[in-house]
């Protein structure tokens, strides 16, 4: 199993339970303390590059993950670390357009940078986004490679309800976009992940 499969089963099946389970609390203000926010979910996603004329695409299905880990540094504001990314497996292959089947293997794309989340409050609603470095990597046994480190950005928007005094549980849209340089041509890999995911945040 894919280590972003891994990863979003964790969150899905131990946390968002775990915190589902506190009893209904008030709203309030993100005023101050430490700040973790699990996000899991899937959506689509695809990478992409050009060289000689020519141009490869592989897209896909993709499983989602974004955790936050940080702390409120102004009312509403939390500053934080963020480790994002997302995982297809088998996916589509275009070139120069065309289909041409499935790539048999797993495609992932991940990184660490560092973000910010703004709630709007009372309705806690939040607006975040990310930057970072990371990388793209293709998993198929024997055949594998990865990209060099490049740029990935993060953007979210999302809804919480409070739970309990210290979590909050949610949905978010989200995206992240990447550009990684390949060790082997002048052009990078470059792509957008759209995805839903289940939130649950502590503060």
């Amino acid at each position: 199993m894919p280590r972003m499969r891994i990863l979003v089963s964790i969150i899905i099946v131990t946390l968002l339970p775990l915190a589902a389970s506190q009893a209904l609390a008030g709203p309030r203000d993100h005023a101050d303390g430490f700040f973790l926010r699990l996000s899991a979910g899937g959506g689509s996603a695809s990478s992409e590059i050009s060289g000689g004329g020519d141009k490869l695409k592989l897209s896909g299905t993709a499983g989602d993950v974004d955790i936050a880990i940080g702390a409120i540094v102004a009312p509403n504001l939390a500053l934080h670390g963020t480790l994002l990314g997302w995982s297809i497996s088998d996916p589509d292959a275009e070139f120069n357009g065309a289909d041409v089947g499935t790539a048999d293997g797993d495609l992932t794309a991940a990184g660490f940078g560092a973000g910010l989340t703004y709630y709007v409050m009372p309705a806690n609603i939040y607006l975040t986004g990310t930057i970072g470095s990371g990388s793209l990597e293709f998993d198929a046994g024997n055949l594998s490679g990865e990209t060099d480190n490049g740029l990935i950005l993060g953007f979210g928007i999302g809804k919480e309800w409070w739970v309990s005094d210290g979590w909050a549980l949610g949905a978010a849209f989200g995206l992240t976009h990447h550009s990684f340089n390949d060790p082997d041509v002048d052009e990078p890999w470059s792509g957008t992940s759209y995805t839903l995911r289940f939130t649950a945040t502590m503060n």
